[in-house]
C-alpha cells in the first residue's frame, strides 16, 4: 500500500500540469515530486500520467485517482476546519467564466477571496467560448446557459443587464439618434454568428430588424474597443460600459436581461477548496446586484 502523503505531491502535479512548478508550491524539489509519483505508481502497478512537451496529463489511471484522492484531501480540510473553526483552502481552483465577467468584473475583486484565503490560488480561464467542466478543463464554470448533463450541480449565479453603447466621436458624424426606429441608420458591432458560444448572445435583432453589422469579434472586450474607437454602437453589459468615460449610454429605455449560470462536477462540489471560491462568486453576485442590474 503506497504511502496516503503521497497524495498531496499527484494532486499537486496534476493542477499545476509540471515539476518544477508542483515543487515549488510544496517547498521542495522537482525531484522529490518525482519520487513520490514513482512510489504510488509502483504500488499501484501502473502510470498516472503522460508526459508532453506542455507538461503532464493524467492517464485514465490517474483521472480514476484523483477522485479518490480529491476526496481524501476534502475529508482532510474538513477535519481542519472542523477543529480550528477557519477554513484554510490549500492549491488551485480553476475557474471558467465568460470573459467579460472575468475581466470587466470578477478580476478587480479577486483580492478580497485571495485576501481571505491566503493558501488559495486562482486561475481564471476567461476566453470567449465555452470551457468544459466534464473534460476537467475547469473546476468551477460560470455561463450562459444551464448546462444539463446529470453529473454537473448548477445553479442561476445572476442575472445582469445590457444596453447600447457607442462613442461620442461616432455619435457627432453619424446619422440622429432619438427613438428606436433611428438605430436602422446606424452602424453596429456584434459578434461573429457562426463562432457563436451560445444562442444568448443573438441580442442584435432585438434592437433593430436588419442591423447594418460593420465590424464583428468574437471578443466582448474588442466589441467594447471598438465602440471606443467610433466603429458603431456595441451591445456590452452595463456592469462593463457604464462607467466607461470615452463612452455614452444610448436610449436608456433599450435594454435586455441575461443571466448567468454557476456549475461544477457533482463529486467536487463538497470539496472545501471549491466551496469557498463557489460561496464568494455568490456572496459578490449577491452584494453586487446594483451593478450587475443597473437600470
Amino acid at each position: 500500500m503506497f504511502d496516503w502523503n503521497d497524495l498531496r505531491f499527484f494532486l499537486e502535479l496534476q493542477r499545476s500540469g509540471r515539476l518544477l512548478t508542483a515543487a515549488r508550491r510544496l517547498g521542495t524539489t522537482h525531484t522529490t515530486v518525482a519520487r513520490h509519483i514513482e512510489n504510488i505508481e509502483r504500488e499501484l502497478g501502473t502510470a498516472l500520467f503522460v508526459q508532453h512537451a506542455q507538461g503532464y496529463e493524467l492517464t485514465p489511471a490517474g483521472q480514476a485517482l484523483v477522485t479518490h484522492a480529491e476526496a481524501m484531501e476534502n475529508a482532510a480540510l474538513q477535519a481542519q476546519e472542523a477543529i480550528s473553526q477557519s477554513p484554510t483552502p490549500l492549491g488551485k481552483v480553476r475557474l471558467g467564466v465568460t470573459e467579460g465577467l472575468g475581466v470587466a468584473f470578477l478580476t478587480p475583486r479577486m483580492g478580497l477571496l485571495l485576501a481571505r484565503y491566503p493558501g488559495l490560488e486562482v486561475e481564471l480561464v476567461a476566453v470567449p467560448r465555452f470551457v468544459s467542466i466534464l473534460n476537467r478543463e475547469v473546476e468551477i464554470s460560470v455561463q450562459l446557459e444551464r448546462p444539463q448533463a446529470d453529473l454537473l450541480i448548477s445553479r442561476k449565479l445572476t442575472d445582469y443587464r445590457l444596453a447600447l453603447y457607442a462613442s461620442p466621436h461616432y455619435l457627432a458624424r453619424a446619422a440622429p439618434l432619438h427613438t428606436h426606429e433611428d438605430l436602422s441608420q446606424h452602424a453596429w458591432i456584434g459578434y461573429v454568428d457562426d463562432l457563436l458560444f451560445s444562442q444568448e448572445l443573438l441580442f442584435l435583432d432585438g434592437f433593430c430588424r436588419n442591423p447594418n453589422v460593420v465590424y464583428r469579434s468574437t471578443s466582448v472586450v474588442a466589441q467594447q474597443v471598438a465602440a471606443r474607437a467610433g466603429l458603431g454602437i456595441a451591445v456590452l453589459p452595463n456592469y462593463m460600459a457604464r462607467h466607461d468615460l470615452e463612452l455614452e449610454r444610448l436610449l436608456p429605455q433599450e435594454t435586455i436581461q441575461r443571466s448567468y449560470w454557476i456549475s461544477c462536477r457533482r463529486e467536487l462540489h463538497r470539496s472545501v477548496r471549491l466551496r469557498v471560491v463557489w460561496d464568494f462568486l455568490a456572496e459578490l453576485c449577491n452584494e453586487a446586484q446594483g451593478e450587475l442590474m443597473a437600470p
